[in-house]
């Protein structure tokens, strides 16, 4: 009796230890944000730790993303909120989100196309792009993340 308990034992092990875990994405989970900048053609336009300071977090679930900030223009000491979420796409760099809830109610029900980069800890977003995956070189923004704790 003894020997077929351990014996259902032993394959319950292994049956257990064969089944397939879910891949888990490498962008889920925690994000800190440690530089911004926006570009217009040749020009920056602005960058993070210059004009303006402050923190944000952004974060990824299986299916939806949300992210909330608040930033601090250094000359006049007014701050900006900067919070959405939804769902999104991903595959390989290409990124998409949907916005169910946005700081600016326009982009609300919309949705835009990122490139995404991740390697080991860091993700770079860049945005926005066209239907080709390709970025608007005439107006748009870089944002470095790191994986956070």
């Amino acid at each position: 009796m003894k020997k077929i308990i351990f014996l259902s034992l032993i394959i319950s092990l292994v049956i257990g230890s064969c089944t397939q875990q879910e891949v888990k994405s490498p962008i889920e989970g925690p994000w800190q944000v440690i530089s911004w900048q926006s570009i217009k053609g040749d020009t920056l336009q602005w960058k993070l730790g210059t004009e303006y300071v402050g923190n944000e977090i952004k974060s990824w679930s299986k299916s939806h993303f949300l992210f909330v900030g608040r930033y601090e223009h250094k000359k006049d000491s007014t701050f900006i909120d900067n919070y959405g979420g939804g769902t999104y796409k991903y595959d390989g760099t290409h990124y998409d989100e949907s916005y169910i809830y946005f700081v600016d109610q326009k982009m609300v029900g919309t949705s835009q196309k990122l490139l995404l980069e991740v390697k080991n800890d860091t993700l770079v977003q860049t945005w926005p792009c066209d239907e080709n995956w390709q970025i608007n070189k005439s107006n748009y923004n870089v944002q470095k993340l790191v994986r956070a704790e």
